[in-house]
Order: structure tokens, then C-alpha cells, then sequence
């Protein structure tokens, strides 16, 4: 599944409107004729090996440094069992390649912004996100489903989920960590937190590894 996300794209050049497409595993955006992709919003590398345009600035390890970026990322909003416009705002700023970033994060819902904060990565927006909804919103997304959760080794800043719809019923008996690891390398595949499958069903608390 494609997803389209507005973006803006700001160094010190300047502004570029561009679109980020989210393939649900890789963001690629074109800045004047220059793509760049990657996993994350902040480690994006260029898909040419010609000299890039002097505006642009890589780290050490060849990625994208040096800009600010805001995503206007569309999420499935209910309410009432009606479908609503609903959207995630980002703003991150990659300045320094040494310092991990913090996005700021909030939420446009019928022509209002609710205010989440500043994180350093995607987990936990929406767990913070739901306690300002009203209790007739629902958010549907691998982050808030209930066969999705983390590795115990840890995660990056976005789209490392883990997605247990191929094995169900063993996921939501885990009661602990060791009965987590004993079956946790058998998910189906990696996910995006903002990603959303047939599969979904709402969370319950309780259930699985991350309860």
C-alpha cells in the first residue's frame, strides 16, 4: 500500500513543498529532482551516485543532515463508525548527526490540533494521543492494534513493529517476557506504527507483551 504525505522540507537555502510516498516500508521523497529515501524520517540517503546539488548536506554515513522536515501523515480516524479526516503532524529538526532528534508531535482533527508533545520516536504518540480524544474517536493503526508490539531488544525511531496476525492466539496468551521471547521471532513482518491492515483489531489492555 502506497500512502501520499505532505511535507515540507526547509534548509538553509530555503523551502521545498514535496510529497513523502510511503511504500510502508521505505519514505522517498523528491527534493528539486533529487530523491532521497530511507525507513526513518531522519536517516534518509540519495538514490544517485552523481555529486548532489550544493544545498544539500550528508553525514558520515552518507544520510540527509542539516534540514528541518514537517509531515502532514494521514491516519484512520473513526468516530461513531464513520470515517473522519484525522492526521499526524511531524516536525523534526536534523541538525547534528550526534545528537538523536526529537520530533514534535500533535494531531488535526475536524479543524482542531491537539497537542501531543516532543518524542524522540513514535512509540507512545498514540497512547498519549488517546487519553485527549473524545471517547467516540478511534484511531486505527498497527500501533493501537492488538496484535502488534515491540522486540525486547529494542527499537528505532519509527517503523519497527512487530506484527503478529500469522500467529494470533499464541501472542495474546503471553503473560510474561520469556513466554514473549520464546515466540517472538515468529511475526509475520515489520511494521510502521502509522500503518493499517485487514488484520486490525482494537487493543485490549492485558493482553500480549506490551499489555
Amino acid at each position: 500500500m502506497h500512502t501520499e504525505i505532505p511535507a515540507v522540507y526547509t534548509d538553509k537555502h530555503g523551502i521545498i513543498q514535496t510529497t513523502i510516498i510511503n511504500d510502508s516500508v521505505t519514505l522517498s521523497m523528491d527534493l528539486n529532482g533529487t530523491i532521497f529515501s530511507g525507513d526513518t524520517f531522519v536517516f534518509l540517503q540519495p538514490k544517485t551516485t552523481l555529486p548532489l546539488p550544493d544545498r544539500f548536506t550528508l553525514g558520515e554515513l552518507g544520510q540527509l543532515i542539516d534540514y528541518t522536515l514537517s509531515c502532514r501523515i494521514p491516519i484512520s480516524t473513526w468516530k461513531e463508525g464513520i470515517q473522519i479526516p484525522g492526521f499526524l503532524l511531524t516536525e523534526v529538526d536534523y541538525k547534528d548527526e550526534t545528537i538523536s532528534p526529537y520530533f514534535h508531535f500533535s494531531f488535526e482533527l475536524e479543524n482542531e490540533t491537539i497537542e501531543i508533545g516532543k518524542l524522540q520516536e513514535f512509540e507512545g504518540v498514540f497512547e498519549i494521543l488517546s487519553e485527549q480524544l473524545p471517547d467516540n474517536v478511534v484511531v486505527k493503526t498497527c500501533y493501537t492494534c492488538l496484535y502488534s508490539d515491540y522486540s525486547v531488544y529494542g527499537n528505532d525511531l519509527f517503523g519497527a513493529m512487530l506484527c503478529f496476525r500469522n500467529v494470533k492466539d499464541a501472542y495474546l496468551k503471553v503473560k510474561g517476557k520469556s513466554e514473549y521471547m520464546n515466540m517472538m521471532d515468529d511475526f509475520d513482518r515489520m511494521a510502521q506504527e502509522t500503518y493499517l491492515c485487514e488484520d486490525f483489531a482494537p487493543r485490549i489492555k492485558g493482553t500480549g507483551y506490551r499489555g
